[in-house]
Protein backbone atom coordinates (compact mmCIF):
# COMPACT_ATOMS: atom_id res chain seq x y z
CA UNK A 1 0.00 0.00 0.00
CA UNK A 2 1.32 3.28 -0.99
CA UNK A 3 0.26 6.95 0.05
CA UNK A 4 -1.60 7.71 -2.88
CA UNK A 5 -3.59 4.48 -3.12
CA UNK A 6 -5.30 5.89 0.46
CA UNK A 7 -8.41 7.31 0.87
CA UNK A 8 -8.27 10.58 2.11
CA UNK A 9 -9.71 9.71 5.45
CA UNK A 10 -6.77 7.23 5.98
CA UNK A 11 -5.03 9.91 4.51
CA UNK A 12 -5.80 12.52 7.59
CA UNK A 13 -5.13 9.47 9.99
CA UNK A 14 -2.08 8.85 8.91
CA UNK A 15 -1.01 12.97 9.67
CA UNK A 16 -2.55 12.92 12.47
CA UNK A 17 -0.07 9.89 13.93
CA UNK A 18 3.00 11.62 12.06
CA UNK A 19 2.21 15.06 14.18
CA UNK A 20 1.32 13.55 17.30
CA UNK A 21 2.62 10.25 17.88
CA UNK A 22 3.23 8.27 19.79
CA UNK A 23 -0.51 8.17 20.06
CA UNK A 24 -3.50 6.14 20.65
CA UNK A 25 -6.47 5.56 19.25
CA UNK A 26 -8.91 7.36 20.73
CA UNK A 27 -6.07 10.02 20.61
CA UNK A 28 -6.22 9.79 16.75
CA UNK A 29 -10.42 9.72 17.05
CA UNK A 30 -10.32 13.01 19.59
CA UNK A 31 -7.90 14.94 17.39
CA UNK A 32 -9.75 14.60 13.71
CA UNK A 33 -13.54 14.68 15.17
CA UNK A 34 -13.52 10.34 13.61
CA UNK A 35 -15.52 7.97 15.66
CA UNK A 36 -13.87 5.80 18.17
CA UNK A 37 -15.67 3.13 16.34
CA UNK A 38 -14.06 4.11 13.37
CA UNK A 39 -10.64 3.68 14.45
CA UNK A 40 -9.95 -0.19 13.98
CA UNK A 41 -11.65 -0.31 10.71
CA UNK A 42 -9.27 2.67 9.57
CA UNK A 43 -5.99 1.55 11.61
CA UNK A 44 -5.71 -1.81 10.72
CA UNK A 45 -5.32 -1.47 7.14
CA UNK A 46 -2.74 1.18 7.78
CA UNK A 47 -0.92 -1.42 10.53
CA UNK A 48 -0.74 -3.94 8.26
CA UNK A 49 0.56 -2.10 5.24
CA UNK A 50 3.33 -0.87 7.55
CA UNK A 51 2.52 2.78 7.52
CA UNK A 52 1.85 2.61 10.89
CA UNK A 53 3.20 0.58 13.79
CA UNK A 54 2.07 -0.11 17.56
CA UNK A 55 4.10 0.18 19.80
CA UNK A 56 4.38 -0.86 23.62
CA UNK A 57 2.17 1.06 25.94
CA UNK A 58 3.39 3.01 28.80
CA UNK A 59 2.69 1.62 31.65
CA UNK A 60 -0.47 2.51 32.84
CA UNK A 61 -1.75 3.06 36.92
CA UNK A 62 -5.60 2.09 36.08
CA UNK A 63 -7.00 -0.99 35.83
CA UNK A 64 -7.92 -3.04 32.34
CA UNK A 65 -6.07 -2.89 29.22
CA UNK A 66 -3.50 -0.18 28.31
CA UNK A 67 -3.79 1.41 25.02
CA UNK A 68 -1.39 0.30 22.03
CA UNK A 69 -0.09 3.69 21.06
CA UNK A 70 0.96 4.03 16.94
CA UNK A 71 3.43 5.51 15.33
CA UNK A 72 4.35 6.42 11.64
CA UNK A 73 6.66 4.01 9.75
CA UNK A 74 9.81 5.92 8.78
CA UNK A 75 10.57 3.93 6.27
CA UNK A 76 6.94 3.52 4.41
CA UNK A 77 7.85 6.45 2.29
CA UNK A 78 10.57 8.55 0.77
CA UNK A 79 10.58 12.11 0.01
CA UNK A 80 13.07 14.65 -1.30
CA UNK A 81 13.51 17.89 -0.40
CA UNK A 82 15.65 20.86 -2.49
CA UNK A 83 16.60 23.76 -1.08
CA UNK A 84 17.48 26.29 -3.70
CA UNK A 85 20.58 28.82 -3.92
CA UNK A 86 21.76 30.46 -6.47
CA UNK A 87 24.12 27.78 -8.20
CA UNK A 88 23.45 25.55 -5.83
CA UNK A 89 21.14 22.89 -4.67
CA UNK A 90 20.96 21.47 -1.07
CA UNK A 91 19.21 18.25 -0.82
CA UNK A 92 17.71 15.83 1.65
CA UNK A 93 15.83 12.05 1.29
CA UNK A 94 14.13 12.13 4.18
CA UNK A 95 10.93 9.19 5.25
CA UNK A 96 7.75 8.94 6.35
CA UNK A 97 8.35 10.17 9.40
CA UNK A 98 10.68 13.39 8.82
CA UNK A 99 13.94 11.28 9.62
CA UNK A 100 17.16 12.20 7.02
CA UNK A 101 17.59 9.25 5.46
CA UNK A 102 21.01 11.33 2.95
CA UNK A 103 21.94 14.62 1.77
CA UNK A 104 23.51 16.32 -0.82
CA UNK A 105 24.74 19.79 -2.33
CA UNK A 106 25.40 20.31 -5.64
CA UNK A 107 26.32 23.13 -8.35
CA UNK A 108 23.10 23.83 -10.48
CA UNK A 109 22.21 26.25 -12.84
CA UNK A 110 19.89 28.57 -11.29
CA UNK A 111 19.79 31.31 -13.67
CA UNK A 112 16.41 30.94 -14.75
CA UNK A 113 13.42 28.88 -13.16
CA UNK A 114 13.17 26.58 -16.25
CA UNK A 115 16.81 25.36 -15.85
CA UNK A 116 16.23 25.19 -12.19
CA UNK A 117 13.43 22.93 -13.00
CA UNK A 118 15.50 20.89 -15.03
CA UNK A 119 18.46 20.68 -12.47
CA UNK A 120 15.86 19.54 -9.54
CA UNK A 121 14.64 17.14 -12.06
CA UNK A 122 18.08 15.62 -12.68
CA UNK A 123 18.71 15.49 -8.84
CA UNK A 124 15.48 13.73 -7.88
CA UNK A 125 16.49 11.10 -10.90
CA UNK A 126 20.26 10.93 -9.56
CA UNK A 127 20.09 10.87 -5.83
CA UNK A 128 17.16 9.10 -4.76
CA UNK A 129 18.15 5.48 -4.53
CA UNK A 130 17.04 2.42 -4.94
CA UNK A 131 13.09 3.96 -3.22
CA UNK A 132 11.64 5.69 -5.55
CA UNK A 133 10.44 8.84 -3.97
CA UNK A 134 6.50 9.93 -3.37
CA UNK A 135 6.57 13.31 -4.30
CA UNK A 136 9.61 16.39 -4.28
CA UNK A 137 9.37 19.52 -2.20
CA UNK A 138 11.48 22.46 -3.43
CA UNK A 139 11.98 25.80 -1.03
CA UNK A 140 13.43 28.69 -1.78
CA UNK A 141 13.78 32.61 -0.97
CA UNK A 142 10.52 33.92 -3.06
CA UNK A 143 7.22 34.45 -2.54
CA UNK A 144 5.45 31.25 -3.50
CA UNK A 145 1.24 30.94 -3.59
CA UNK A 146 0.00 27.68 -2.70
CA UNK A 147 -0.81 26.78 -6.22
CA UNK A 148 3.02 26.66 -6.59
CA UNK A 149 3.04 30.32 -8.48
CA UNK A 150 6.36 31.79 -7.75
CA UNK A 151 5.52 35.91 -7.85
CA UNK A 152 9.41 36.72 -7.22
CA UNK A 153 12.46 35.57 -6.74
CA UNK A 154 14.74 38.42 -6.50
CA UNK A 155 17.69 36.42 -4.55
CA UNK A 156 17.90 34.12 -7.46
CA UNK A 157 17.68 36.66 -10.02
CA UNK A 158 14.79 35.39 -12.11
CA UNK A 159 10.78 36.20 -11.75
CA UNK A 160 7.48 34.35 -11.71
CA UNK A 161 6.67 31.06 -13.05
CA UNK A 162 4.92 28.21 -11.61
CA UNK A 163 8.20 25.82 -10.30
CA UNK A 164 5.52 22.75 -9.09
CA UNK A 165 4.23 22.44 -12.66
CA UNK A 166 7.80 22.65 -13.82
CA UNK A 167 9.24 20.37 -12.07
CA UNK A 168 6.45 17.48 -11.99
CA UNK A 169 6.41 17.82 -15.59
CA UNK A 170 10.22 17.40 -15.82
CA UNK A 171 10.78 14.65 -13.40
CA UNK A 172 7.13 12.79 -13.53
CA UNK A 173 6.23 13.16 -9.65
CA UNK A 174 4.07 15.24 -7.69
CA UNK A 175 5.80 18.46 -6.33
CA UNK A 176 5.29 21.42 -4.04
CA UNK A 177 6.73 24.67 -3.49
CA UNK A 178 7.47 26.83 -0.87
CA UNK A 179 8.67 29.88 0.56
CA UNK A 180 11.54 28.43 2.45
CA UNK A 181 10.56 29.78 5.73
CA UNK A 182 7.48 28.85 5.37
CA UNK A 183 8.66 25.30 4.65
CA UNK A 184 10.98 25.44 7.23
CA UNK A 185 8.09 26.64 9.69
CA UNK A 186 6.17 23.40 8.79
CA UNK A 187 9.47 20.70 9.29
CA UNK A 188 9.92 22.79 12.67
CA UNK A 189 6.26 22.30 13.69
CA UNK A 190 5.71 18.64 12.80
CA UNK A 191 8.48 16.89 13.85
CA UNK A 192 11.51 19.89 14.97
CA UNK A 193 11.21 22.47 18.07
CA UNK A 194 7.95 23.38 17.08
CA UNK A 195 6.59 19.96 17.66
CA UNK A 196 3.42 20.19 20.04
CA UNK A 197 2.51 23.79 20.14
CA UNK A 198 -0.47 25.16 18.63
CA UNK A 199 0.57 28.70 18.11
CA UNK A 200 4.16 28.88 16.96
CA UNK A 201 6.65 31.09 15.11
CA UNK A 202 10.25 30.42 13.54
CA UNK A 203 12.28 34.00 12.42
CA UNK A 204 15.36 33.84 10.65
CA UNK A 205 18.62 35.87 9.79
CA UNK A 206 20.66 35.53 7.68
CA UNK A 207 21.18 36.53 3.46
CA UNK A 208 17.64 38.30 4.52
CA UNK A 209 14.81 38.24 7.05
CA UNK A 210 11.78 35.79 7.40
CA UNK A 211 9.33 34.80 9.42
CA UNK A 212 7.18 31.83 9.39
CA UNK A 213 4.07 31.21 11.74
CA UNK A 214 1.40 28.24 12.57
CA UNK A 215 -1.75 29.65 13.74
CA UNK A 216 -3.77 27.01 15.88
CA UNK A 217 -1.82 24.56 13.78
CA UNK A 218 -2.19 25.58 10.55
CA UNK A 219 0.76 26.93 8.71
CA UNK A 220 -0.45 30.37 7.71
CA UNK A 221 0.75 30.71 4.09
CA UNK A 222 -1.70 34.29 2.54
CA UNK A 223 -2.91 34.00 -0.79
CA UNK A 224 0.35 35.10 -2.25
CA UNK A 225 2.66 33.45 -0.09
CA UNK A 226 4.49 36.27 1.10
CA UNK A 227 3.24 36.24 4.44
CA UNK A 228 6.71 35.68 6.44
CA UNK A 229 8.16 38.52 4.30
CA UNK A 230 8.83 40.98 7.16
CA UNK A 231 12.58 42.04 6.20
CA UNK A 232 10.44 45.91 5.12
CA UNK A 233 9.06 46.18 8.77
CA UNK A 234 10.62 48.51 10.77
CA UNK A 235 12.25 49.11 14.25
CA UNK A 236 10.68 52.03 16.77
CA UNK A 237 13.92 53.54 15.46
CA UNK A 238 13.15 53.75 12.29
CA UNK A 239 15.35 50.99 10.39
CA UNK A 240 14.07 48.35 8.56
CA UNK A 241 14.40 44.89 9.77
CA UNK A 242 16.35 44.00 7.00
CA UNK A 243 19.17 46.78 7.34
CA UNK A 244 19.26 45.53 11.07
CA UNK A 245 19.74 42.65 10.68
CA UNK A 246 20.37 40.83 7.53
CA UNK A 247 23.82 40.05 7.33
CA UNK A 248 25.24 42.31 4.62
CA UNK A 249 23.41 45.77 6.14
CA UNK A 250 25.39 44.57 9.29
CA UNK A 251 28.68 43.90 8.16
CA UNK A 252 28.47 47.19 6.37
CA UNK A 253 27.10 48.73 9.97
CA UNK A 254 29.92 46.75 11.85
CA UNK A 255 32.68 47.95 9.40
CA UNK A 256 31.65 51.62 9.38
CA UNK A 257 31.33 51.78 13.06
CA UNK A 258 35.20 50.11 13.29
CA UNK A 259 36.61 52.59 10.71
CA UNK A 260 37.79 49.12 8.83
CA UNK A 261 36.55 46.23 7.03
CA UNK A 262 34.72 43.86 8.84
CA UNK A 263 34.10 40.34 7.79
CA UNK A 264 30.70 37.93 8.54
CA UNK A 265 33.61 35.41 9.78
CA UNK A 266 35.01 38.78 12.45
CA UNK A 267 31.50 39.66 13.89
CA UNK A 268 30.52 35.87 15.31
CA UNK A 269 33.61 36.53 17.88
CA UNK A 270 33.78 40.40 17.75
CA UNK A 271 35.25 42.11 20.68
CA UNK A 272 35.99 45.46 19.46
CA UNK A 273 33.66 47.64 21.47
CA UNK A 274 32.49 49.67 18.29
CA UNK A 275 31.25 46.18 16.60
CA UNK A 276 29.60 44.70 19.92
CA UNK A 277 27.54 48.02 20.26
CA UNK A 278 26.10 47.01 16.24
CA UNK A 279 25.53 43.84 17.58
CA UNK A 280 23.48 44.99 20.37
CA UNK A 281 21.64 46.93 18.41
CA UNK A 282 20.71 44.35 16.54
CA UNK A 283 19.76 42.21 19.00
CA UNK A 284 17.55 44.75 20.34
CA UNK A 285 16.19 44.89 16.79
CA UNK A 286 15.54 40.86 16.67
CA UNK A 287 13.89 41.54 20.27
CA UNK A 288 11.45 44.03 18.54
CA UNK A 289 10.71 41.59 15.79
CA UNK A 290 10.20 38.64 18.47
CA UNK A 291 7.68 41.16 19.74
CA UNK A 292 5.71 42.25 16.73
CA UNK A 293 5.17 38.05 16.19
CA UNK A 294 3.60 37.77 19.13
CA UNK A 295 1.57 40.49 19.03
CA UNK A 296 0.20 39.06 15.56
CA UNK A 297 0.77 35.49 15.61
CA UNK A 298 0.35 34.65 19.45
CA UNK A 299 2.90 32.18 19.61
CA UNK A 300 4.00 29.75 22.32
CA UNK A 301 7.42 29.27 21.02
CA UNK A 302 9.78 30.99 18.44
CA UNK A 303 12.62 29.67 16.70
CA UNK A 304 15.52 31.83 16.02
CA UNK A 305 17.52 30.35 13.08
CA UNK A 306 19.08 30.99 10.07
CA UNK A 307 22.72 31.23 8.99
CA UNK A 308 23.02 34.73 10.65
CA UNK A 309 21.63 33.11 14.27
CA UNK A 310 25.40 32.25 14.75
CA UNK A 311 25.51 36.44 15.64
CA UNK A 312 23.08 36.44 18.44
CA UNK A 313 24.22 33.13 20.12
CA UNK A 314 25.87 35.09 23.29
CA UNK A 315 22.70 38.07 23.15
CA UNK A 316 20.24 35.97 24.14
CA UNK A 317 19.69 38.21 27.23
CA UNK A 318 19.15 41.21 25.48
CA UNK A 319 16.69 39.37 22.95
CA UNK A 320 14.20 38.78 26.71
CA UNK A 321 15.17 41.87 28.07
CA UNK A 322 13.05 43.14 25.21
CA UNK A 323 10.56 40.84 25.20
CA UNK A 324 10.18 41.72 29.02
CA UNK A 325 10.39 45.58 28.27
CA UNK A 326 7.47 45.47 25.59
CA UNK A 327 5.17 42.74 27.42
CA UNK A 328 1.34 43.27 27.45
CA UNK A 329 -0.53 43.32 30.68
CA UNK A 330 -1.45 39.57 31.37
CA UNK A 331 0.15 38.14 28.26
CA UNK A 332 3.36 35.93 29.02
CA UNK A 333 6.70 36.31 26.21
CA UNK A 334 6.79 33.22 24.24
CA UNK A 335 9.75 30.75 24.93
CA UNK A 336 12.83 31.23 23.05
CA UNK A 337 15.07 28.72 21.21
CA UNK A 338 18.16 29.81 19.38
CA UNK A 339 19.43 27.25 16.82
CA UNK A 340 22.06 27.02 14.34
CA UNK A 341 21.28 25.26 11.29
CA UNK A 342 22.60 24.80 7.73
CA UNK A 343 20.61 24.59 4.34
CA UNK A 344 20.04 21.01 4.71
CA UNK A 345 17.46 21.52 7.58
CA UNK A 346 15.83 24.23 4.95
CA UNK A 347 15.91 21.10 2.59
CA UNK A 348 14.36 19.04 5.51
CA UNK A 349 11.42 21.79 4.95
CA UNK A 350 11.11 21.27 1.26
CA UNK A 351 10.63 17.26 2.38
CA UNK A 352 7.79 18.79 4.61
CA UNK A 353 6.24 20.60 2.18
CA UNK A 354 6.32 17.30 -0.11
CA UNK A 355 4.96 15.10 2.63
CA UNK A 356 2.22 17.27 3.31
CA UNK A 357 1.05 17.08 0.10
CA UNK A 358 1.21 13.31 -0.35
CA UNK A 359 -0.96 13.39 3.30
CA UNK A 360 -3.36 16.00 1.45
CA UNK A 361 -7.15 14.92 2.48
Amino acid sequence: MILSSIDPTSRLVVQTVLRHGPIARVGVAQRTGLSSGSMTRLTTPLVAAGILQERRPTPAKQLGRPALPLVVVDDAARFVGVKVVPGQLHAVVTGLAGHVRATDVRQADTSTIETTAQAIAQLVDEFSGPHEPTSVGVALAAAVDPHGEVRAAPLLGWGGGNLTALVTEACGLPCKAANDVDALTLAEHWVGHGRRTHNFVVITVGAGVGAGAVVADELVVGHQGSTGMVGEAWTTWGQRFHDALADEPLRAAASESAGREVSLEELAQADDPAIVAVLDRAAVALGELVVLAKQFWGPERVLLTGEGIIHYKDRVDLIQQVLRDRRFENIDPPELVLAEQDFHAWARGAAAVATRLSLAY
